[in-house]
């Protein structure tokens, strides 16, 4: 394998620089992998970047991911049309009169909703967003507190998909099973503990919630914005936004396809999402799930003339046609992470981090690493993977604490999923909630490095007493 030294940091800082300078998220992205392949091919790039970008879209854990994206964006434009989110938004809207009591509720279901953060994600969003008009809560808000409840409480909580991966990562290592564990649960649940990160995120969005922790940066903006503009259902930064006309096959479809009358009934909405998270549960498949569940919409919606046939297959492909700059940004960033994957990024950082380690700091060191890497290459599951192999064998010729070292893995891992500015958590967040993907991921995070030092700092503590 060639290796490219201190080369491989320039793609990644090329494109966060072209991030903070546009705003751009899919440009920024696109623009790191270029440059990325003039550095490995220099003059003859063009020929494998369209490689990388065939084997991206050819890879089936992407094409799930992006599949999964596009059927949920057809069902959300299928609740609205049966009307379902306005009874939801309601209902819901009579126990939450002030903004405290939206943000407790949206945290309180983002805790609830724990078997995966995908489904935590686009389902609270969709909940709750008409609900935020209504209260002038900014959906910068709302996509922070339900970005920080998906992988915190996926991680935190031992009955989610999180779990499954790295409790089988762990068990991998002879030195865990040298250790006495022959369970994958039983090694998970000594190691949660030691989550400190996803434990200080949660800790600060409650105290968000609750209106102890202040308005920082952007976020603070949003708050004016919405306060000064008096607008419930539109935000400022959305109002530049074209409407979107899909014309695909003689259709015709407005967006958003909004109804004229005030009340809804609420069973439309729950029903469908009651079904999505059941069969989620049941099957260990949210695509299954999704697909099932726009089964159950036709059967609910069609015999009571809520919809025709017509109509209903001409939302869904215009609600699947209204993600696809989304799916353009996930594609662009499994791009990119396989392009620093392919000039040994992770390896060279861990690689010269390695001088600076002891028993007492290597906690606090792998997290950073690690929260640094997921931040800028936006993979999660590969650099931990890789990451666990290195650092148990590490640990244990150190005499450092296994347990907590893990936990400084998980830990990182969490911080990328939801702090990196085009991971697939953030721009789900900023999809559902129907905010530019920049804003959402510039005003969240503040209050992700605030969690990212005190989880650095009780690594520290924990490294040097334990």
């Amino acid at each position: 394998m060639t290796t490219y030294g201190a080369l491989c940091l320039i793609p990644p800082a090329a494109m966060l620089i072209f991030a903070i300078l546009t705003k751009k998220s899919f440009e920024a992205l696109l623009f790191g992998t270029i440059v990325a392949y003039i550095i490995m091919y220099k003059q003859n790039f063009l020929g494998p970047w369209c490689d990388l970008l065939i084997d991206t879209i050819s890879d089936p854990d992407n094409q799930y991911i992006l599949l999964l994206c596009g059927l949920f964006g057809g069902f959300i434009f299928l609740l609205r049309e049966a009307n379902g989110t306005m009874g939801f938004s309601n209902l819901v809207a009579r126990f939450c009169k002030g903004e405290r009591s939206v943000m407790i509720t949206s945290f309180l279901m983002g805790i609830a909703i724990f078997a995966d953060d995908y489904l935590n994600i686009m389902t609270i969003g969709t909940c709750m967003k008409d609900v935020c008009d209504k209260r002038k809560v900014p959906r910068q808000a709302l996509a922070y507190i339900i970005d920080s409840t998906g992988a915190p409480v996926c991680a935190l909580i031992p009955f989610s998909t999180w779990v499954v991966f790295y409790s089988g990562v762990f068990m991998q290592e002879q030195a865990i099973v040298d250790m006495g564990y022959n369970t994958e649960m039983g090694i998970y649940l000594d190691v949660l503990p030691y989550m400190f990160y996803p434990i200080f995120a949660l800790l600060i969005v409650f105290l968000f919630a609750v209106g102890i922790m202040p308005k920082f940066g952007a976020m603070k903006k949003a708050y004016a914005n919405v306060e000064s503009s008096g607008l419930e259902h539109k935000h400022p930064e959305m109002h530049n936004v074209p409407s979107v006309d899909i014309a695909m096959a003689g259709m015709s479809v407005d967006y958003p396809p909004e109804k004229s009358k005030k009340n809804g009934n609420i069973l439309d909405f729950l029903i469908p999402i009651m079904v999505l998270i059941t069969m989620t549960l049941i099957t260990g498949e949210m695509l299954q799930a999704i697909i099932i569940t726009l089964a159950v919409c036709m059967i609910m919606y069609l015999p009571r003339k809520k919809m025709t046939f017509t109509r209903y297959v001409e939302l869904f492909f215009a609600g699947f046609a209204d993600i696809l700059p989304v799916l353009g940004i996930l594609l662009a960033s499994f791009m990119i992470k396989n392009a620093c994957a392919e000039m040994g990024l992770s390896e060279y950082v861990i690689e010269k981090a390695m001088p600076f380690l002891n028993s007492a700091t290597l906690a606090a060191v792998i997290f950073v690493i690690i929260a640094v890497l997921t931040f800028i290459t936006s993979s999660f599951w590969g650099i931990e993977a890789v990451a666990v192999s290195i650092v148990v064998p590490l640990a244990s010729a150190l005499g450092a604490n296994v347990l907590l070292v893990l936990g400084a893995v998980v830990s990182g891992g969490v911080f990328g999923s939801h702090a990196c500015f085009y991971s697939d958590a953030t721009v789900l967040s900023s999809a559902t909630c129907e905010i530019d993907n920049m804003s959402h991921a510039v005003s969240q995070i503040p209050y992700a490095l605030i969690s990212a030092a005190l989880a650095t700092i009780t690594f520290l503590v924990f490294g040097f007493i334990m």
